[in-house]
């Protein structure tokens, strides 16, 4: 007899939803550039946990995970259109955000996704290595050259 696995229970989504939401949405916009993006990826996160037929042992962090890969995604589909069409500029009011903002939109994603999990969502590098699916040293190289390269170009 076969053993069917079911969704994730709609008030453990509800919950997880509630608290999680808002931070995800800030770290996919720190890893996307866009509020809209943010928003898209987000809900599909949401919508892809809710699809697993398993429960995620840690919630949490594979909703993390979920939003740094679909970022991911988004980034390389967007390497592929601006070979097409030109890069539109992102312009804030505060011209030292706006400069610091276009820098770190100029990182390799991989580095600006280690600044953001470690300096935004305040993630030890540790935790940064298992949800990128990397190794701890390779964590540590990133946000070393993605410190040094903002260093160099803001100072």
């Amino acid at each position: 007899m076969a053993v069917v696995s079911e969704p994730v229970p709609v008030t453990d989504l509800v919950a997880l939803y509630r608290s999680e939401r808002e931070s995800m949405v800030r770290l996919a916009r720190m890893l996307t550039g866009s509020a809209t993006v943010a928003e898209e990826v987000v809900q599909e996160a949401f919508l892809r946990i809710h699809q697993q037929r398993d429960h995620p042992r840690n919630p949490q962090g594979y909703l993390r995970a979920t939003v740094a890969n679909l970022c991911r995604s988004h980034t390389r589909r967007l390497v592929l259109e601006r070979r097409i069409r030109p890069e539109s500029r992102l312009v804030l009011d505060n011209p030292e955000i706006d400069e610091m903002w276009a820098a770190v939109c100029r990182l390799p994603f991989r580095q600006r996704a280690v600044l953001a999990l470690r300096f935004y969502e305040d993630l030890t590098e540790p935790d940064i290595a298992r949800i990128l699916g990397c190794r701890l040293g390779t964590v540590k190289s990133r946000l070393h050259r993605g410190l040094a390269t903002l260093r160099s170009e803001l100072s």
